[in-house]
């Protein structure tokens, strides 16, 4: 059984990435197994996969950004969708 939370369809963030302002397209999924994580595209462009952590950290599943990067579009995701 899904979660409720999936049951949202795609929403978009804005945050500064590398200096400027960027629209961030999110897509909820999850695994096989039930665990949520998050698609981030910007212009179709998949620029990563993230995921919240038990203990409330944002890791990333796939991707180049960095640590502050990946927290910054966690926390907007948050803030959307709470």
């Amino acid at each position: 059984m899904k979660k409720q939370k999936l049951q949202q369809q795609e929403f978009e963030i804005r945050i500064e990435l590398n200096g400027a302002s960027k629209t961030i397209k999110i897509s909820p999924n999850e695994t096989t197994d039930g665990v949520e994580f998050f698609d981030c595209n910007i212009n179709d462009i998949n620029i990563t996969q993230i995921r919240k952590e038990k203990d409330g950290d944002w890791e990333q599943i796939w991707g180049k950004l960095d640590p502050h990067t990946v927290n910054m579009i966690g926390a907007a995701i948050t803030a959307k969708i709470g």
